[in-house]
């Protein structure tokens, strides 16, 4: 199915027209990319915008016109009134999904005036977050009510085919009115970048349209695919990422072969790493660039004189050295694996030897609300000792405390790197 896109470029690379490409893509559409501006921005500041003559993006439009069968049209930044003129005539009679883009997210603006997109709220579904609803309704909106209040009015006043008032500005909540029926779609905050979530939103409703699904069930799919991708959204970018469940995949798929092949070498160890090996287990770690972690289910055991895996390697099988690898990626992403021993003043002496950075934490000074906290102490002791040697260590270990078995903590960048030195260690 053939999806009409029609935006600016944003330079930084995290919305607009590249991020709308990315996400007809990802769910299994073909993009057709009409570029309407040029912003001259980057993830903190939006400096100026440059738009096309209306003309190019006419003649753009009628070219893909004349070769496809267009499904569906996302439409974005327009800029000027003269592009506003000659993309409403263009896309006049097609399924049309408008996203209209007032200000970045940083404030700037980016269309002439807000009466040149007020054109294409008619027979649009219209995709407005809260100040865009309140630019274009004159409403005032604090709750979910005065959403449907906003959203009612564009759909009924202003002649939209639909109204979908996005509440990642208020209550994470967005609000579909369509056809004299609101229709609610609760929402929670997610942990990620949110740039570029409104182009994100509004391109993927557009190719789930495209795709024959009712209006209530692709807002949902819509919403929930925008929730993923600032989930897995990348730092580098500092925006939403809507590649991200292909990537996610992938990259689950590398981590449990890596780590899997590292337990089999660790395995190989067997006789002399049983003597290191934890009355609680070993377990091994390791997190995808996304903080997915995975581990041996059931951990690593002593069997006999050797060691031996309980279960396979599974997404979240070790809590507690989930929590310990993360938080160390807070402050040094590059480190993706970690594996626990027995504590032994012998290993500690060797990895100082091996000019390892060697740090620990003592749970003696745990602060009393930790140590109420049903979680925490694991993060606590990380940040302990990352603080105390004031750079990364390679090993972090504590003397335990009443009921605590004494520990030590070997990070590594890749699955291999941890092996690699515990092979160095048992000399």
């Amino acid at each position: 199915m053939a999806v009409l896109i029609i935006a600016g470029l944003d330079t930084g690379g995290g919305a607009g027209l590249k991020v709308d490409i990315e996400t007809v893509s990802a769910l299994g559409e073909h993009p057709l990319p009409v570029l309407t501006a040029v912003t001259y921005q980057n993830p903190s500041e939006v400096r100026s915008y440059h738009t096309l003559p209306s003309e190019v993006v006419r003649a753009q439009i009628k070219a893909v016109k004349d070769s496809f069968e267009i499904r569906a049209v996302k439409i974005g930044m327009i800029g000027s009134g003269e592009i506003a003129e000659a993309v409403e005539k263009e896309t006049k009679g097609l399924l049309r999904i408008f996203d209209p883009v007032i200000a970045s997210s940083t404030g700037a603006k980016l269309v002439d005036s807000t009466e040149s997109i007020k054109a294409f709220v008619p027979s649009s579904i219209v995709t407005p977050n809260v100040p865009e609803a309140e630019e274009l309704s004159g409403l005032k909106i604090r709750s979910v009510e005065d959403m449907k209040k906003a959203a009612d009015m564009i759909a009924e006043e202003m002649g939209a085919k639909a109204a979908v008032v996005k509440g990642g500005h208020l209550s994470y909540a967005d609000v579909l009115y369509w056809e004299g029926e609101f229709y609610e779609f609760p929402g929670k905050r997610v942990e990620g970048f949110t740039h570029g979530t409104g182009c994100v939103f509004s391109s993927a409703l557009a190719a789930f349209l495209a795709r024959g699904f009712e209006l209530p069930e692709a807002v949902g799919k819509a919403k929930r695919f925008v929730e993923g991708a600032i989930r897995f959204s990348k730092a580098e970018a500092r925006a939403v990422n809507p590649l991200w469940e292909l990537q996610r995949d992938v990259y689950r798929w590398r981590a449990m072969e890596e780590l899997e092949k590292a337990v089999g070498e660790l395995v190989k160890l067997g006789g002399r790493l049983n003597p290191y090996i934890p009355e609680v287990g070993t377990n091994f770690a390791l997190s995808t660039p996304f903080n997915e972690v995975f581990a041996v289910k059931g951990r690593i055991v002593r069997y006999g004189t050797t060691i031996k895996p309980v279960g396979p390697v599974e997404l979240n099988a070790s809590d507690h050295l989930k929590r310990a690898l993360l938080k160390m990626r807070e402050f040094y992403p590059e480190v993706r694996a970690v594996l626990n021993l027995r504590y032994s003043g012998e290993l500690v002496e060797k990895a100082k030897k091996l000019r390892l950075v060697v740090s620990f934490y003592d749970r003696r000074e745990e602060p009393e609300e930790v140590k109420r906290a049903e979680k925490g102490t694991m993060e606590w002791g990380v940040e302990s000792a990352v603080k105390r040697v004031g750079k990364r260590p390679d090993l972090i270990y504590h003397l335990g405390d009443w009921g605590k078995e004494p520990m030590v903590l070997l990070f590594g960048r890749t699955a291999r790197d941890v092996v690699e030195r515990v092979g160095l260690l048992l000399g």
